[in-house]
């Protein structure tokens, strides 16, 4: 396997080892990268439900709203 490795590169194997170690610092850049993105997700899930939250306690008060205004004999739209 040595002799391939050799074979491939023309430095005796250290253009193979030096690709190797590439990779392997790309891919955990990649990888700290999926985490931030990930945290991230989360982070953004977490305002979403607040904001859900948020949107259905105004569509309440607003039907609540209406509703008292239509027992008064106010047109609402």
């Amino acid at each position: 396997m040595s002799k391939l490795l050799c074979a491939l590169s023309k430095d005796g194997g250290t253009g193979v080892r030096a690709r190797m170690k590439e990779k392997d610092m790309e891919i955990a850049r990649l990888r700290e990268k999926v985490g931030e993105l990930y945290t991230r997700n989360d982070e953004l899930d977490r305002e979403n439900r607040k904001l859900r939250i948020r949107n259905g306690e105004l569509d309440v008060a607003y039907n609540g709203l209406k509703e008292i205004l239509r027992k008064r004999g106010v047109c609402t739209p």
